[in-house]
């Protein structure tokens, strides 16, 4: 068997389950058939192969973002998109000029604002109304678990004083001491009331937001994407778009996901049928749908996720969607229905339930079920062996593991005891990575994620603070591990991705230099040289 291309010279990390290094890879199709050194590669040449000099550069599995959401990723950033260290009048003035250079949109939509700008109120429709009265107006947080919304979004919508919230403490909308709405909107039940009464999008933009950010993605090294959800107004864009774009080369990753989301009870009697179907008719391995994911709590920002002692800010308290039992009866039946489990948990209330949930499954004996608790912000003590215990993957971000005062407020000294990966791993558990995209735009760059989970320190940053427990920091080798084998893991697919191996998929990233061998605080500053996925270049830099 003759190789279509073979790599030499290179500082080739395998991430096979011995960590080996090697000198050369050589790929027929799509698919590595040689992993080893220069000398041995010779026998798979041929005269019309391709010879590609490493010259030294680091060769990885192509990175896998693990938790992501493209296609609401493609709706939300045709508008205003805020950043997360702006003020609130840095945010305001974008707006302003958002609307000023855009004055023939019928509606106005953003996300990227920090919701721990604002006190436990949160923002309030006055300020938008300011600025734009007589159109629509929604713009999320940045973890798209809460909104802002103005005056006519709420009449169009026919919010008022007399609207029950969806979710009452949860799922819920912030009312002034008359009980109209202000304007601030607490989780996807409430924003789903204005989005199915006001058409925010604009479709003609959409497969071009795709591309764009397929782009981003290959000159990243991401080869694989695995979709965490969408609401129900982006699925015709998931089952229509991204399958045509693939299979044109448009999208160049791979694409595993869910559908829509769980995020209410009543969301189960919707997504299980359809997850069904969903399976049978997406099962390449190139577009697969395969989870189930399940919403179970919010975010410590929006004051949202399920903690078991209530917050320091203000004495509230929020309880999961699914109690214990719940989550537990619904998981053995996506397991026997042969799909992979995906909970997002960030309180430490919530992530009880994904380990109750995980206990059940295992012991109704679906051990090859994969189970995922995504974000894993707040674990307790007593909890954190059991993601090994029940294999459960903690995905989380890394990006979000740096010292922030601001939170401190809010939670108190529990911040100093979130993000536990490391001892997690101690445990026996498979760490994975994602970007939650596009709720964090410079999550989706995996190196930045390898570093600041190696730091606890935002990158470029050194006068910040560093997350404690300090103890808690990665090791490279955790780093990339989380954004290969342990991902493709998650995504059932670590028979054919995640490691460099003959007879996988030939995804690869080359980076310019070897990440073992520089300080850590520089790894964010590693050109990628080139993106191969199924073989095929999708990225180089010239």
């Amino acid at each position: 068997m003759k190789a279509d291309k073979i790599y030499i010279n290179g500082n080739i990390f395998t991430v096979n389950e011995n960590d080996d290094w090697a000198e050369a890879v050589a790929i027929r199709g799509n698919e590595i058939i040689y992993v080893g050194d220069n000398a041995g590669v010779q026998i798979f040449r041929a005269e019309n192969t391709e010879i590609c000099d490493l010259n030294g550069k680091m060769m990885l599995p192509g990175f896998i973002d693990g938790h992501c959401h493209p296609v609401m990723a493609a709706h939300y950033l045709c508008g205003v998109y805020l950043q997360v260290e702006w003020s609130i009048e840095e945010c305001l003035e974008e707006i302003r000029r958002f609307v000023r250079e855009n004055p023939d949109n019928q509606t106005y939509f953003g996300i990227g604002y920090a919701e721990w700008i604002f006190d436990e109120t949160g923002p309030k429709k006055e300020l938008l109304d300011d600025i734009c009265a007589d159109k629509p107006m929604m713009i999320l947080g940045s973890s798209a678990h809460e909104a802002w919304v103005n005056t006519k979004a709420l009449e169009i919508a026919g919010i008022t004083k007399e609207t029950p919230d969806p979710i009452p403490g949860f799922h819920y909308f912030h009312r002034d001491a008359q009980g109209n709405p202000t304007g601030h909107l607490l989780e996807i039940s409430t924003q789903s009331m204005i989005m199915d009464k006001v058409d925010f999008f604009d479709d003609r933009k959409i497969e071009g937001v795709i591309k764009e950010n397929s782009d981003g993605y290959a000159s990243m090294g991401v080869t694989s994407t695995c979709d965490m959800g969408s609401p129900e107004f982006g699925l015709k864009v998931y089952f229509g778009k991204i399958p045509e774009m693939i299979e044109k080369g448009t999208y160049k990753q791979r694409f595993f996901g869910c559908g829509r989301m769980v995020a209410e009870k009543e969301d189960v009697d919707i997504v299980m049928p359809r997850l069904r179907e969903y399976r049978k008719k997406y099962d390449s391995d190139k577009f697969k749908i395969h989870f189930l994911k399940i919403i179970n709590d919010g975010t410590l920002e929006t004051r949202s996720a399920a903690l078991s002692q209530p917050y320091d800010e203000d004495g509230s308290m929020v309880y999961p969607l699914f109690d214990r039992q719940e989550i537990a009866r619904l998981g053995v039946e996506a397991a026997k229905e042969g799909l992979d489990i995906n909970v997002h948990g960030i309180g430490d209330e919530a992530i009880s339930g994904t380990l109750a949930m995980a206990r059940a499954v295992r012991d109704a004996g679906y051990n090859d079920c994969r189970i995922v608790n995504s974000h894993c912000d707040y674990v307790k003590d007593e909890e954190l062996s059991l993601f090994g215990k029940y294999n459960v993957v903690a995905n989380t971000t890394c990006v979000w593991h740096y010292g922030n005062p601001d939170m401190e407020k809010v939670i108190g000294d529990r911040q100093n005891h979130t993000f536990r990966l490391k001892t997690m791993i101690a445990g026996g558990c498979r760490m994975g990575q994602g970007s939650d995209f596009p709720v964090d735009e410079f999550g989706r760059e995996p190196l930045k994620g390898i570093e600041m989970g190696c730091s606890r320190q935002l990158f470029d940053h050194p006068e910040l603070p560093v997350l404690k427990p300090y103890e808690e920091k990665l090791s490279v080798k955790d780093g990339i591990k989380s954004y290969t084998i342990n991902n493709a893991y998650q995504m059932h697919m670590d028979h054919k991705l995640g490691s460099i191996q003959p007879g996988k998929y030939a995804d690869l990233v080359i980076l310019e230099k070897n990440l073992f061998d520089i300080p850590v605080s520089e790894i964010h500053k590693v050109k990628i040289c080139e993106t191969v996925m199924d073989g095929k270049t999708v990225y180089k830099d010239n």
